[in-house]
């Protein structure tokens, strides 16, 4: 099974007893990147109706942006 981001953070947390900036970030990166997997996968899955239609479109990136950018 795949670690999550979290799972990640924690070990390393475990191993040198701190967590550093790089560590923080990486671990943000990794958050992202399954969350956009696991979109794009369920995009794969459903069969789009018209409701959903737009919703997909915008793609796991999309969904990313939309749900968690506070720019």
């Amino acid at each position: 099974m795949k670690q999550t981001a979290v799972e990640w953070l924690v070990e390393q947390y475990i191993e040198k007893l701190t967590i550093t900036t790089s560590m923080f970030e990486q671990a943000k990166q990794m958050e992202k990147e399954q969350i956009i997997e696991s979109v794009e996968s369920t995009i794969k899955s459903v069969k789009l109706t018209d409701d959903k239609t737009a919703f997909f479109a915008m793609g796991g990136e999309g969904y990313y942006n939309e749900t968690f950018k506070s720019e």
